[in-house]
């Protein structure tokens, strides 16, 4: 999986701003992934985690040759994202604006990849404030960032193990799927 999405992968993890452009979920304006009104949640006070008809837009690109694609996608996020928080919390912590800049901005673009667009706007704040030099309250934003990344994780687990169970049912004929909690 990994070798089909090395073009998206860099040493600090994913380039999600381009799996964003790659499969139409977003265009380029001037070299910027520009994220559609429709996955810029964060401004909604009733915004979800995730926004699901994101992962299910990826999962039409799949096919019957790669039906874990999407779980795949889900699984590099959250190994890319538990990094990406490591280096917030140490820049938070010492005072490395940089890396907050570019631990902020690449988790930035992950999160709206998966569609988690109230995360990506908080990294995306975080990110504008530490271009600008200071961060006075970097341990406060990095809790947020922390906080929102929590009810991503458990959405995203929760469809992974949804997706599993039905998976499984699907391969034994008679066996019946749980009932699972929505959230």
């Amino acid at each position: 999986m990994r070798a089909g999405l090395a073009q998206f992968l860099n040493p600090n993890g994913i380039r999600c701003g381009g799996l964003i452009c790659r499969f139409g979920l977003a265009t380029r304006v001037r070299g910027q992934a520009v994220i559609p009104d429709a996955l810029n949640t964060a401004n909604s006070t009733t915004a979800q985690a995730l926004d699901e008809s994101v992962l299910n837009a990826l999962g039409q690109l799949q096919g019957k040759a790669r039906p874990d694609f999407v779980n795949q996608v889900i699984i590099i996020f959250l190994e890319t994202a538990l990094a990406l928080l490591a280096d917030l919390k140490n820049g938070a912590a010492s005072g490395q604006i940089e890396m907050l800049h570019q631990a902020s901005h690449a988790l930035k673009g992950c999160s709206a990849t998966i569609g988690a667009a109230s995360l990506s706007a908080l990294c995306g704040v975080l990110e504008t404030v530490a271009r600008a030099g200071a961060v006075p309250d970097a341990p406060a934003r990095v809790d947020a960032i922390v906080e929102e990344y929590r009810r991503v994780e458990a959405a995203l687990i929760s469809r992974l193990a949804q997706r599993s169970e039905a998976s499984r049912a699907q391969r034994e004929p008679g066996a019946t799927p749980q009932p699972t909690e929505q959230t």
